[in-house]
């Protein structure tokens, strides 16, 4: 699968969760409806969340200081792969998202990729092509290690800019 990025926010095209998911991943642009899985929910911290997100998962991403979850899914297909959408809680600049988008785009099983969200702000996207039913282990083992690997970008970046 070919990885192409959509990193330059500058140019908001608005588009719903699985829509900008599914170009993240694929680099072809395509509308899809919004939530259309009957996912089985569990509550995580008040908020109805697809059921086989590992909560420690959830939990590892929530210590991340620097973003704010915004919308998560296990997926249900090639169409409809597992992803997590998030904000930085400070502002940030085009430049900034950008480096972060080419760093986790750096790592093996993972696509990145951002732009402006329905709010305004800049959203980020991050992708796999797994989904719960394909293949549960390497679906879990990824989004286990989502954390870390998002916190290794985002020290990388920070010791470079304060280099």
């Amino acid at each position: 699968m070919a990885r192409k990025q959509r990193t330059d926010p500058r140019f908001p095209l608005k588009k719903n969760a699985p829509s900008f998911v599914y170009e993240i991943l694929t680099g072809e642009t395509k509308s899809l409806a919004g939530r259309d899985a009957n996912h089985q929910q569990k509550m995580w911290r008040g908020i109805a969340v697809d059921a086989h997100i590992p909560t420690p998962a959830l939990d590892g991403l929530n210590r991340i200081v620097e973003i704010e979850m915004r919308a998560s899914c296990e997926g249900s297909g090639p169409e409809r792969p597992t992803f997590i959408i998030f904000r930085f809680r400070t502002p940030i600049t085009p430049d900034e998202i950008n480096r972060f988008v080419k760093g986790i785009n750096s790592l093996d099983d993972i696509y990145c990729g951002a732009d402006i969200g329905n709010l305004g702000a800049f959203r980020v996207g991050v992708t796999t092509p797994l989904w719960y039913q394909k293949d549960p282990g390497q679906f879990n083992q990824w989004w286990l290690t989502l954390p870390t690997k998002i916190n290794i970008v985002l020290a990388v970046i920070q010791t470079l800019d304060n280099a």
